[in-house]
């Protein structure tokens, strides 16, 4: 039950992330396509041509608050830093250390777990 629930509120943060995006994107579009047409009128109209621009950016950062939460908020910090290690871990895991370094228990144990592993039929279904 755990894992369903886990995964469900993953996928809903991941759908939060993919809208966000999506918003940024058309206003990305927007914002461009707005300020090229600025371009071409002079005054008072350039202007007003380019307020929409400052709605989707208040918008847009609307969305990012409830997406994301407000950044440096409470608990931001070590999550950001849980995040770091977690991404530097699956870039980097970690590996045994040379055999010289391993304690005479350590070096047993893993004689254990490589006999183990020789009897371990991986075509075995344990689920």
């Amino acid at each position: 039950m755990y894992y369903e629930d886990l995964r469900k509120k993953a996928e809903k943060k991941v759908q939060a992330k993919k809208g966000f995006y999506v918003v940024a994107m058309i206003f990305t579009a927007i914002s461009i396509i707005l300020y090229v047409i600025s371009l071409n009128f002079h005054g008072w109209a350039a202007y007003w041509i380019k307020f929409p621009i400052l709605v989707l950016a208040l918008i847009l950062g609307i969305v990012y608050v409830s997406t994301f939460g407000l950044p440096f908020s409470q608990g931001w910090e070590e999550k950001e830093i849980e995040k770091e290690m977690a991404r530097q871990y699956k870039m980097n895991p970690p590996a045994l250390p040379p055999e010289e370094e391993l304690s005479q228990e350590d070096k047993l144990e893993l004689k254990e777990l490589e006999r183990l592993r020789r009897k371990w039929d991986p075509l075995d279904d344990y689920v």
